[in-house]
């Protein structure tokens, strides 16, 4: 029988992951904050060139056009026509803002929420803050052919869409919310069509909420519509997009939030009290930056950057006291999961020998917020890798320096 962790506890003494992330930019190394912030291509320089007939624009427009105009670029990127006549959707500033409207939404219906372990602990803290009564989802469980008891499947004999929602069926019978990331930060694991079809189709059918953070989704192939899934099952759902994670754009940033239309009066009540609404200028940018990246394409505007940069940092890895991580080996998200092999400790003791060195990175006992600070979690570390060229090079040659010196 597949059960769900409730047990867990908290350290306060630990510091969150975003404290840590907020240390790195201040340090002269940073490989722990995950926000994007290579350098602009010549087509991106040619949209900062033109901000001021984008502030002229902006000045003219409607929010609802603004938002549209934004909705619109987004969505023809993420393959996703089905949206495009979809107008149960809110605009945050932030991804974190759009997952404190969620959470808040949880709370205020009561709904005990299973969330997707490991990862970034904020999204735990943030619920944690509304009071919304949290299980842990571990992540090998959505994964059924990793289970011993069906280890007969092969990757020719892979499980069924009716085997998985089997399975999904127990896995979240405890709850009355799922509350996923897909990709998954930090480990880059990506839910197949068939699998995503089958948490849907189980949520459906068992009446349960399903909440996925999409917020990595544009550093992996759009291959398959996941809203007219959504939309086409009837269930209940709350979707987080964002760009923060993919667009130098200085931090300007916004996270699109769909909901099905069952509860999109109660998320408008909620938005409304704290933002009203987005700053057309900054929707105009990132229309910009949307737009680009569909003309040139992901693999030239984001992977090959990510890629590039992929290679170099597992490079300097191979053959030292860390490893990635046997689970991410495919992962193709803008950071890295990383093993420690041997010499230290522990994460703790990883991070403080390289803050040492003016380099931060993120230890990985935060992403297992059900269970800081046990065995279980204490042997990882992620790497974030969208720095500018020369500054990512710097810190990773101190990196291969000091593992090397530990040899």
């Amino acid at each position: 029988m597949i059960t769900l962790n409730a047990n867990f506890t908290s350290t306060k003494e630990e510091q969150a992951l975003t404290e840590i992330e907020a240390l790195g930019l201040a340090s002269q190394h940073d490989l722990a904050n995950g926000h994007a912030s290579q350098e602009l291509a010549l087509s991106q320089q040619r949209i900062i060139a033109s901000l001021p007939e984008l502030w002229a624009n902006a000045a003219k427009q409607k929010s609802k056009d603004a938002e549209l105009m934004f909705k619109t670029a987004f969505l023809k990127l993420a393959n996703s026509p089905a949206l495009i006549a979809h107008d149960h959707f809110k605009i945050c500033p932030t991804a974190s803002n759009s997952i404190d409207t969620v959470a808040t939404w949880l709370a205020e219906k009561q709904l005990k929420t299973a969330l997707i372990e490991p990862t970034f602990d904020n999204l735990y803290l943030i619920l944690k803050r509304r009071n919304v009564e949290l299980i842990s989802l571990p992540e090998e469980l959505l994964h059924i052919e990793t289970q011993k008891s069906l280890l007969d499947f092969s990757p020719s004999n892979a499980p069924s869409k009716a085997q998985y929602k089997e399975s999904y069926k127990a896995l979240f019978a405890p709850v009355d919310a799922i509350f996923l990331v897909n990709p998954n930060n930090p480990t880059g694991k990506v839910l197949t069509e068939t699998q995503f079809k089958a948490i849907v189709e189980t949520c459906a059918e068992e009446g349960k909420v399903l909440v996925l953070d999409n917020t990595f989704r544009f550093f992996v192939p759009q291959v398959y519509d996941s809203y007219k899934i959504l939309l086409e099952s009837g269930v209940t759902f709350l979707s987080i997009e964002d760009t923060g994670k993919v667009w130098p754009t200085q931090e300007i940033k916004a996270s699109l939030l769909f909901t099905s239309a069952n509860i999109i009066k109660e998320i408008h009540i909620i938005y409304d009290e704290i933002f009203l609404c987005h700053s057309n200028f900054a929707l105009g940018i990132l229309s910009a930056f949307l737009a680009d990246a569909f003309e040139r394409g992901l693999d030239q505007a984001v992977w090959n950057g990510v890629s590039t940069r992929r290679k170099l940092f597992r490079n300097k890895l191979a053959g030292s006291a860390l490893t990635i991580h046997a689970e991410s080996i495919n992962s193709m998200i803008s950071v890295e999961w990383v093993m420690i092999k041997d010499h230290f400790k522990n994460d703790l003791d990883l991070i403080q020998h390289f803050q040492d060195k003016n380099l931060v990175l993120l230890p990985g006992r935060q992403f297992f917020w059900s269970k800081k600070g046990t065995a279980a979690s204490t042997n990882f570390a992620r790497f974030a890798l969208l720095k500018p060229e020369a500054e990512f090079t710097s810190a990773i040659n101190v990196l291969a320096k000091e593992l090397g010196s530990l040899n």
